[in-house]
């Protein structure tokens, strides 16, 4: 029950609330397709792999597949910390208040992945990263995840 508790808190932040509703207001697509914020730190010599946020299962899911991610840098990173597309040759350093969005999919074909977009998060060399994702999905993520559904 207690955990129930921390995340009702967190869910009902006034900050990750007014993050959201601006996703929603900068993608066009409503809020009850977004996954919840998922909030990020990274030290001195800690990354994340080459990956790509599409989830193939999610296809046959109510929500739908990922069709959006956002990344949200809040804060300056010391040294590394990049964001990385190999396949795009787009190298994308932290800084505060940044925003990158990227799609899963392709436009022509919205329950395909758009393999240009695997990512990488860089090396932290010097300094802390903090960041926030947020996933948006073809459909209601909310919703079915509330009754227990998805």
């Amino acid at each position: 029950l207690k955990v129930l508790t921390q995340i009702s808190k967190c869910l009902s932040d006034p900050l990750s609330m007014a993050t959201l509703n601006r996703i929603e207001k900068l993608t066009g697509i409503d809020d009850s397709h977004s996954e919840y914020l998922q909030l990020l730190k990274y030290h001195p010599g800690q990354y994340y792999v080459r990956h790509h946020d599409y989830i193939e299962f999610q296809e046959h899911r109510a929500e739908g597949v990922r069709i959006l991610t956002v990344f949200l840098y809040l804060n300056d990173v010391e040294v590394g910390g990049a964001t990385d597309f190999p396949e795009l040759n787009i190298t994308v350093t932290p800084q505060k208040g940044r925003l990158l969005l990227w799609p899963s999919v392709l436009n022509e074909a919205p329950n395909l992945i758009d393999e240009r977009t695997d990512h990488q998060a860089l090396q932290v060399e010097k300094g802390v990263k903090f960041g926030a994702n947020a996933w948006i999905h073809m459909r209601d993520y909310k919703e079915p995840h509330e009754r227990g559904c998805a």
